[in-house]
């Protein structure tokens, strides 16, 4: 149908053989009907933005839940957990109010708040600390490295197969999100390619 030329009929698509020739005049036509450049641009500012913030908060919370030892960390992760459970449609109301709120509404990190945290990312990068062997984290202990560079320079490359998942999952998941921005953007200017 999109090859069709204007003033075909639909007679023209029930038949095996269209009686016209196809055209890419609708796909100009299209293409010319909106700012295209302008929507990948916040697109392009929109997932590489959150998957870098996801990235620090699904790190930060995985190794917290891996390795550290606190009152109440099981609960608190099974309560973590609970996100996951949660259909993300029921969270539409809340999340717009919150935005409002934070006078993010019509923006690009409107868009992105709601999913600087990831449940399922923060229960992937737990399950990749867990399988590391504590060995090479206890020799840079006794080295004298703090803490961060535990994370940053002996865990993390470690675990690149876990975040690399994850940032697959979560590029094409934001990418592809229609209903949260059309919720959040108003302004043409703030655009998706989704919406």
């Amino acid at each position: 149908a999109s090859f069709r030329p204007e003033g075909a009929g639909s007679a023209d698509m029930a038949s095996l053989l269209p009686d016209f020739t196809p055209t890419l005049e609708n796909f100009r036509n299209a293409l010319e009907s909106g700012s295209f450049g302008l929507y990948y641009v916040n697109t392009l500012i929109v997932v590489p933005g959150l998957l870098a913030v996801q990235c620090i908060t699904v790190s930060l919370a995985g190794y917290a839940f891996a390795r550290l030892r606190f009152a109440g960390r099981d609960a608190l992760f099974y309560a973590f957990l609970l996100q996951l459970m949660l259909v993300p449609l029921a969270l539409i109301v809340p999340n717009l109010r919150t935005i409002v709120d934070l006078g993010l509404y019509d923006s690009l990190p409107g868009v992105m708040a709601p999913y600087f945290a990831s449940a399922f990312g923060t229960f992937l990068l737990r399950q990749t600390f867990l399988a590391l062997p504590r060995d090479f984290e206890e020799a840079a202990a006794i080295d004298g490295a703090p803490w961060w560079a535990i994370v940053w320079y002996v865990l993390l490359p470690m675990a690149r197969p876990g975040l690399l998942a994850f940032a697959i999952v979560s590029v094409t998941a934001h990418w592809n999100e229609f209903l949260w921005p059309l919720m959040v953007i108003s302004d043409p200017k703030n655009q998706t390619l989704t919406i």
